[in-house]
C-alpha cells in the first residue's frame, strides 16, 4: 500500500467515526503536550535524553467507560551530537505518528477520572531530507481533575515506541514520556432527547385504588426510571414525589449512590397519599411530580418530571384477595358508632346474666339492622354471585354509610356493615365468602372447652384459636338472627363435608396488610329505631336460642328428677341450665328444692339471683344461711360482704 493511500484509509476512519457519532455518542478531545522524554534506541545513545511532543487525539465514548478514535502526534528529538553537526546538517530528527488509540475510563470520585489505554499506527521520521516510514505503539495512564462537566486537566505517563525496520521488537525511537493532558468532552445527542438533564419516566401497570390510599406508602404501585442525560455521572441521587392536595408529605422513593452517564436506574414508586384521594367517585387521574436530586461534579441539582397517576373510582375493587374488603370495615365510622350506640344501648337493659353477652348484642345488632330496613339484595350491575369469583372483574362494593344510606345491598355489602356494627362495640369479626352467601362470623369470648355452657354439641358453631365463633348468613338477614345463624351453620357443614376449599379471613389479621380507609359521609344519615319491636324481636331470638341449645338438656334433666332422681345435686343441676338460659324464675323454683335438701351450692346460687335481681336483703337471707350451714364457704362470705356494702 502507497504512502497516499495510507493517509487516504485514517482520514476516511476518522470521518465515519466522528460522522455516525454526532447522533448518539459523545465525542473526547484530548490533547497532551509532553514535556519530557528521555529517549532511548535499542541500546545506542544516538539521541538526547530530553525532547518535546504532543499528541492529539479524538475519541467516540462507549458504554460510560470506552473511548475510541485517531490520535495525532508530533515529536522533536534533539540529536546527542548536535553540537558538532555542521549548519546544513539536521540537528534533530521530526516524528509525526498518526493511528488509532482505545482507553478504559472510570470515576472513583466526583471530580477524579483515571484511565488506561493504548494506540497503535504509523509514523514518518523526518531526518533532513530523508524520511522513514514505520509503525509504532504506545501504553499510556492518565489522572484528571474535571473542573466541570466538559473540561479535564491532568498529567499523564506513557511508553512509545516507533519500530526501526520492523513491525516490532525493533524500535528505533522509544521511551518513557511524562506531560499534562487537557480533555472536552462534547455533548452530541440531541438535545430533544433530553441532553443535559436528568430525565424520569415512570410506569404503573394498573389505576390505583383509593380504597388502599394508606399501603402505597409502603406497598410499591409503580417503578420510576431515571435516565441520566447530563453530560457526566451524578451521585447521590435521591427520588421523591409529591402530588398537591393528594399527599401529605413529599416522600421519598429510594436514592442511588450514582448513575452513569445515559444510564437508566430504576426505583420503586412510593406515594403519602391523604383521604382526599377519596373523593374520586368516578376513575380520574392525580396530577404530581417526582423530583430528582442529585450532585454534578459537586454540584447539587434538581430535576422535576410531571407524572399523571390513574386511579379508580373509591368503591371499586379487584376479588384476587379477599382479604381486601377489610379495608371497607369502619368500626370508627360515626354512622357506624351512632348505630351500635343506641342498638346496644337497648341491648344492655335486657341483658340475660347467663347468657352470653356477645351473642345478646349480636342479636340486638342484627334484629335492629332488619328493623331498620336493610336488605340483602344482589346489585345488578356487579352481582356478588358472579364478580367475587372473577379476580379480573372489578367490583363496586358499598361503606357502611352507603348501605344504611340505600337501605341495603349485596350480601358482601351488607357483611361489611355487620362486621363494622360488631367491632364497635368490641366484637372481633371474620368472614367467608361462599358461592352464593357471605358468611360473617364473630368471637363470642367462650373458650370451646367451655362451650357446652351454652351450646347443645358443636354443629351450630366453629372452633377459631381455641374460641367459640358463631356464623351468620347475609342471604338469611331479614330472616332474624336465629335463621341466619343456622343458616350459615348448615351451609359451612355441607361445604366443610364436601371438602370444598374454604377461606376465611380474620379482620384484625386482614387489617394488618389492608387498614381501614375510615371513610364516612354521615351528613344525610338518620337513625330511628322502633324500641318495643326490637325488643321483642330480640326475646323470640332468645327463646329460640334457649330452645334450641338448652331445651334438650333441660328436659333430659328435668326427665332425670322425674324418674326417681329428687336429689339435691340433680336439682341444682337443673337450676344451672335455668340459669344459663336466663330464665331464673325456673332456676330459683329449683334452687329452692335443692336448698332445702341443704345443698350449700343452691343457697349461694339463690343469693346470686337475688342480687342480680337487686333484691339484697332476700340475697343475705341465702348468703347467711349459706354460711350457717358450711362455716368455711369462702364464696358465700364474700358474696355476703358485698351484700352487706349495698344494704349501707
Amino acid at each position: 500500500m502507497s504512502l497516499k493511500s495510507k493517509y487516504k484509509l485514517i482520514a476516511l476512519l476518522f470521518s465515519l467515526i466522528a460522522t455516525s457519532s454526532l447522533y448518539s455518542y459523545d465525542l473526547t478531545f484530548k490533547a497532551e503536550p509532553i514535556a519530557v522524554m528521555p529517549f532511548m534506541s535499542s541500546g545506542e545513545t544516538k539521541w538526547d535524553p530530553v525532547g518535546g511532543a504532543g499528541f492529539l487525539s479524538m475519541g467516540v465514548d462507549f458504554f460510560g467507560c470506552l473511548n475510541f478514535g485517531p490520535s495525532f502526534g508530533y515529536f522533536i528529538i534533539p540529536k546527542n551530537n548536535n553540537g558538532e553537526l555542521l549548519d546544513d546538517e539536521a540537528k534533530f530528527v521530526s516524528l509525526i505518528p498518526f493511528g488509532l488509540q482505545t482507553n478504559l475510563f472510570f470515576y472513583p470520585a466526583a471530580r477524579i477520572e483515571l484511565s488506561l489505554g493504548g494506540g497503535a499506527g504509523y509514523g514518518i521520521a523526518k531526518n533532513g531530507s530523508s524520511s522513514h516510514f514505520a509503525p509504532w505503539y504506545r501504553g499510556f495512564a492518565d489522572l484528571g481533575l474535571r473542573l466541570n462537566p466538559h473540561w479535564t486537566v491532568g498529567a499523564g505517563a506513557s511508553y512509545f515506541a516507533y519500530q526501526n525496520d520492523t513491525w516490532i521488537g525493533n524500535p528505533g525511537i522509544a521511551g518513557l514520556t511524562v506531560g499534562l493532558a487537557l480533555k472536552f468532552h462534547l455533548e452530541t445527542e440531541r438535545k430533544s432527547s433530553g441532553a443535559g438533564s436528568v430525565e424520569c419516566t415512570s410506569e404503573i401497570p394498573d389505576s390505583l385504588f383509593p380504597l388502599f390510599y394508606t399501603m402505597y406508602k409502603e406497598n410499591p404501585f409503580g417503578t420510576i426510571y431515571i435516565k441520566n442525560n447530563e453530560s457526566a455521572e451524578i451521585r447521590n441521587v435521591t427520588v421523591t414525589f409529591r402530588a398537591e392536595g393528594y399527599t401529605a408529605s413529599e416522600l421519598k422513593c429510594g436514592s442511588i449512590p450514582s448513575i452513569r452517564k445515559r444510564k437508566v436506574k430504576e426505583l420503586p414508586f412510593f406515594a403519602d397519599f391523604t383521604k382526599k384521594i377519596l373523593n374520586f367517585t368516578e376513575a380520574g387521574k392525580i396530577p404530581g411530580e417526582i423530583i430528582v436530586s442529585y450532585d454534578l461534579l459537586g454540584e447539587r441539582k434538581t430535576s422535576i418530571s410531571s407524572v399523571i397517576i390513574p386511579v379508580y373510582n373509591r368503591s371499586q375493587v379487584r376479588w384476587n384477595d379477599p382479604q381486601a374488603l377489610a379495608a371497607y370495615i369502619s368500626a370508627s365510622a360515626p354512622e357506624v358508632l351512632e348505630m351500635s350506640k343506641v342498638l346496644v344501648g337497648i341491648a344492655r337493659t335486657k341483658l340475660r346474666s347467663g347468657v352470653n353477652r356477645n351473642l345478646q348484642f349480636a342479636m340486638y345488632l342484627i334484629e335492629g339492622m332488619k328493623i331498620a330496613g336493610i336488605k340483602c339484595e344482589s346489585d345488578f350491575e356487579t352481582p356478588y354471585n358472579r364478580f367475587h369469583l372473577d379476580e379480573t372483574l372489578l367490583d363496586f362494593i358499598q361503606y357502611p354509610y352507603q348501605t344504611i344510606f340505600y337501605n341495603g345491598g349485596d350480601c358482601d355489602d351488607v357483611g361489611i356493615l355487620t362486621m363494622a356494627l360488631l367491632e364497635s362495640v368490641g366484637i372481633h369479626g371474620a368472614y367467608i365468602p361462599v358461592d352464593d352467601d357471605f358468611i360473617v362470623l364473630f368471637d363470642t369470648g367462650v373458650e370451646m372447652s367451655k362451650a357446652d355452657r351454652y351450646f347443645d354439641g358443636t354443629s351450630r358453631i366453629l372452633d377459631i384459636d381455641g374460641n367459640v365463633w358463631i356464623p351468620l348468613s347475609m342471604r338469611s338477614l331479614q330472616e332474624g338472627f336465629i335463621n341466619s345463624w343456622h343458616n350459615a351453620a348448615k351451609n359451612l357443614n355441607a361445604l366443610l363435608e364436601s371438602d370444598e376449599g374454604l377461606t376465611l379471613v380474620a379482620l384484625e389479621e386482614a387489617w394488618k396488610l389492608y387498614p381501614s380507609t375510615g371513610f364516612s359521609q354521615p351528613e344525610n344519615i338518620t337513625l330511628s329505631f322502633d324500641e318495643k319491636r326490637l325488643i321483642a324481636a330480640a326475646e323470640v331470638d332468645m327463646a329460640r336460642y334457649v330452645s334450641t341449645e338448652f331445651g334438650p338438656r333441660i328436659e333430659k334433666a328435668q326427665n332425670v328428677i322425674k324418674r326417681g332422681g329428687e336429689n339435691a345435686d340433680n336439682y341444682n343441676q337443673l337450676g344451672m341450665l335455668y340459669v344459663r338460659a336466663g330464665m331464673y324464675k325456673e332456676a330459683t323454683q329449683v334452687y329452692k328444692k335443692s336448698a332445702n335438701l341443704g345443698n350449700v351450692t343452691a343457697m349461694n346460687n339463690l343469693g346470686n339471683i337475688a342480687s342480680l335481681q337487686k333484691e339484697y336483703l332476700e340475697a343475705k337471707k341465702w348468703y347467711e344461711r349459706a354460711i350457717q350451714k358450711d362455716p368455711d364457704n369462702e364464696s358465700a362470705r364474700k358474696n355476703l360482704e358485698r351484700i352487706m356494702g349495698e344494704l349501707e
